[in-house]
């Protein structure tokens, strides 16, 4: 064989050789790259792992009922999972939320809310539809009179003449009827301009259930335009009273939010506030916070506490979680809280903060107050008739 056929042989032979050489290179150095970084890091390196943009931020939902529900932890990191809302519903949902289910057209005032006295500016005279945002304060003093224009109009149907005699005196007791009149139809057409515009004199006047009553109306957008935030001002003015309804709503307004972010701590406060003076619904939530721990330390024992009182009034929902949550009581826990049952009493309510005063028989048969005109002489001896 010649010498140039055995040049292209030798040639690639030392092609390859040099491949191999610097792949051996290669695999050096990336074993000792990789050697230097677990000197450097003490950590073998680990695969990057994308984070999903759709990772859920809360919780999932508890289970509806709170008697089952696991223990929550006291404390929460701040980053952590958002406080699960608990269900205030019940067999009458609404009533569970809110008193005022009634006030369109039932007899029985019941929502309303606070404004602490002397807080607000002073208001004109609510009339139809033109309402300010600005609450009144509501007087105290059993000797003021509403103010009632004297040449006020008042239906034929409204009452007899006890009533509006008593109105065109500012009797605040005989305003807030013929508020109440308009807004239940009663003797005539249900009118809800009417009744805001005499709530709203009753109310200046000190009457708590006209306070109460202006509450729901702006809750619910009746007469007026609808704003929870003049609603709960109302109730608060009427909770400070004394009206334990007005607790209870503001409780509601609070956990509901209103938009708003949940304010459970006060809910709880408001609650336990008119739970103390016997409100079964108030009662029912404070014994579903007490399960679930929120706005107030989980306590098994108050829970069962108030879902007993609830029961103890006919609610047969309460009565079922009561039995839950006895289940999970040790015998010692259970024996106190039985105690506490049998020893609460409930704080009564002011008489006003709940009553309106009405003549004897009621206004429509009352006979109208005589005038205090003074004798102008002897009085004549009363003869007997002659048989």
């Amino acid at each position: 064989m010649s010498r140039s056929s055995k040049e292209p042989s030798t040639i690639g032979a030392k092609i390859r050789s040099l491949l191999v050489a610097a792949s051996v290179v290669v695999i050096v150095l990336g074993g000792f790259k990789m050697a230097m970084g677990l000197l450097e890091s003490g950590v073998p390196p680990q695969p990057s792992v994308e984070t999903s943009s759709e990772t859920p931020s809360r919780l999932p939902p508890p289970p509806p009922d709170a008697a089952t529900m696991a223990p929550v932890p006291s404390q929460v990191p701040s980053q952590g999972p958002s406080p699960v809302t608990p269900s205030m519903t019940s067999p009458a949902a609404i009533g569970r939320q809110s008193m005022n289910e009634n006030e369109q057209g039932g007899s029985e005032a019941t929502a309303s809310v606070e404004i602490p006295l002397g807080a607000a500016a002073a208001a004109a005279p609510i009339a139809g539809n033109d309402i300010t945002a600005a609450v009144p304060a509501a007087s105290t003093r059993k000797d003021v009179f509403a103010a009632v224009p004297p040449n006020e109009h008042l239906p034929d149907g409204i009452g007899g003449p006890a009533l509006r005699a008593a109105v065109l005196r500012g009797d605040p007791a005989a305003v807030y009827e013929v508020g109440a009149r308009f807004a239940e139809g009663r003797g005539v057409p249900q009118n809800l301009d009417e009744a805001v515009k005499w709530y709203d004199r009753a109310a200046q006047a000190g009457i708590v259930p006209a306070i109460f009553r202006l509450g729901t109306f702006y809750e619910k957008g009746l007469g007026v335009k609808k704003d929870v935030d003049i609603a709960r001002r109302y109730y608060e003015q009427a909770a400070e009273r004394g009206n334990a309804k007005a607790m209870h709503n503001i409780a509601v307004l609070d956990a509901d939010g209103g938009g708003k972010a949940a304010d459970y701590k006060s809910a709880a406060q408001w609650f336990r506030k008119a739970a103390e003076h016997g409100v079964a619904d108030s009662q029912f939530n404070l014994g579903i916070l007490y399960a679930r721990g929120i706005g107030v330390e989980q306590n098994l024992a108050e829970s069962f506490k108030w879902f007993s009182l609830a029961a103890a009034q006919g609610d047969a929902d309460a009565a079922q979680k009561r039995d839950d949550i006895a289940k999970r009581l040790d015998a010692q826990s259970l024996a106190a809280a039985r105690l506490a049952i049998q020893t609460f009493m409930a704080e009564p309510q002011p008489d006003d903060a709940v009553n309106v005063a009405t003549p004897p028989g009621g206004w429509d048969s009352a006979p109208p107050q005589a005038s205090a005109a003074k004798p102008t002489g002897k009085p004549a001896p009363t003869r007997r008739a002659s048989r």
